[in-house]
């Protein structure tokens, strides 16, 4: 039987891979600006296309895209293979890891942007979420 942190791990990492490749597919491919579905019609342009919306040239959304779709495989991985422990602990740290860049993210949305992005807000949710998660099961 499957443990229940694992598939919370698969379902949170899955609605994370649908979030950042929605904002991946709108910036790469659909040049239509950004609009947040909640608040200010311009503010998720603001902060995805802003000068915080890169780290080391790459977009944060790409970011993003990589870190959930990692994560989800690695899942899949622990579930057909008995939960090895050195990918649990590598789930563990990789959620660590995005929770921190998640606050960051969040304090440049909140203190130096001043506008919020609801993509943005959601992905911070799943990986807070995924962290929590990671915390409260292994």
């Amino acid at each position: 039987m499957i443990p229940i942190f694992v598939i919370t791990f698969a379902v949170l990492s899955f609605l994370g891979v649908c979030d950042a490749s929605y904002l991946t597919y709108k910036h790469y491919f659909n040049k239509k600006p950004l609009v947040c579905p909640i608040g200010e019609e311009h503010s998720c342009s603001d902060v995805v296309d802003g000068k915080y919306g890169k780290i080391f040239f790459v977009k944060n959304e790409v970011l993003g895209l990589l870190y959930y779709l990692g994560l989800f495989l690695l899942v899949l991985s622990a579930m057909f293979t008995n939960y090895t422990a050195t990918i649990l602990v590598l789930l563990v740290v990789m959620t660590a890891c995005g929770f921190l860049f998640s606050l960051y993210l969040l304090y440049l949305q909140k203190y130096i942007i001043k506008e919020y992005c609801f993509w943005c807000l959601i992905s911070a949710g799943i990986s807070i979420l995924l962290f929590v998660n990671g915390l409260l099961f292994i």
